[in-house]
């Protein structure tokens, strides 16, 4: 059942529209395989940086399903922890780089899961604050350098917190950037934190969940070779409980209204 998943990978055209359009779900994702069989309590182990398309989207996939979704939201490295800890659940969000870990583990399969889409790191302040010049490498370590707080995400678990700690190394202001540094669980986390603070603070976590903080702006994603992108991908766990309730789910996000949500939450589409 699972090594079916990888036919689903899409192609995709990201729409550039204004509306979430998600009200034309049951035009764009056919829903009856889901209608075959028992409704399920699906979990869900999802990365931070999907959480603000996920909240929009899932009770779609609920109503018109008839399934329910529970969804556990953090950093990948924590829900990799979950799973290798036994916690029971049908589907995992993460990076490549977490699957693969699990894949060694026999705890998803091989060669399957679900790409559903890329998004870079970006720069974010306080709404409100002065905007920094972070547009070239230069740019951004001086910008880093002048900041009195810098907020990112757990380096220890987070793909967000370890890449920015990597940008910071390559720029010679490692050890000023750990001294600056408050960290939270998650990059959303990270900046709900940032945004109660009255110091000269600066940001940086993936644009997806800048863009999910209403306190905070995007400055800029990170310049030139600093940016790199993260994909996370969808797949399903080897014991999940209910393998064709989560499928469902699957073909769900790679539905063109969901695509869409995804593009506008700073995503690019898969490779």
């Amino acid at each position: 059942m699972h090594g079916r998943i990888r036919m689903l990978s899409p192609s995709l055209g990201w729409l550039a529209t204004p509306a979430l359009m998600l009200g034309l779900a049951l035009v764009a994702w056919p829903l009856l395989p889901a209608r075959e069989v028992r409704a399920a309590e699906l979990t869900v182990l999802a990365a931070g940086a999907t959480e603000s398309t996920l909240r929009d989207t899932v009770g779609i996939f609920e109503r018109e399903s008839g399934h329910s979704v529970k969804v556990t939201y953090g950093a990948v490295g924590a829900l990799r922890d979950k799973i290798t800890a036994g916690e029971p659940a049908d589907l995992a969000i993460v990076t490549p780089v977490i699957i693969e870990q699990l894949q060694a583990r026999g705890l998803v399969p091989l060669n399957a899961g679900v790409d559903l889409g890329r998004v870079g790191g970006g720069i974010a302040v306080r709404r409100g604050a002065p905007l920094p010049a972070v547009g070239t490498p230069e740019e951004l370590k001086q910008a880093l350098l002048a900041a009195k707080e810098l907020y990112y995400a757990d380096p220890a678990t987070a793909t967000a917190g370890a890449y920015f700690l990597k940008v910071a190394d390559s720029l010679g202001i490692g050890e000023a950037a750990r001294q600056k540094g408050r960290t939270a669980r998650g990059g959303k986390e990270a900046m709900e934190l940032m945004a109660k603070s009255t110091a000269d603070a600066i940001g940086l976590t993936q644009v997806s969940e800048i863009l999910s903080v209403p306190d905070v702006v995007l400055v800029a994603p990170y310049p030139g070779s600093l940016q790199t992108m993260t994909t996370y991908t969808g797949i399903l766990l080897t014991r999940a409980p209910h393998p064709e309730a989560a499928e469902a789910f699957l073909r769900f996000l790679i539905s063109q209204p969901v695509q869409v949500r995804f593009k506008q939450a700073g995503y690019e589409p898969p490779r």
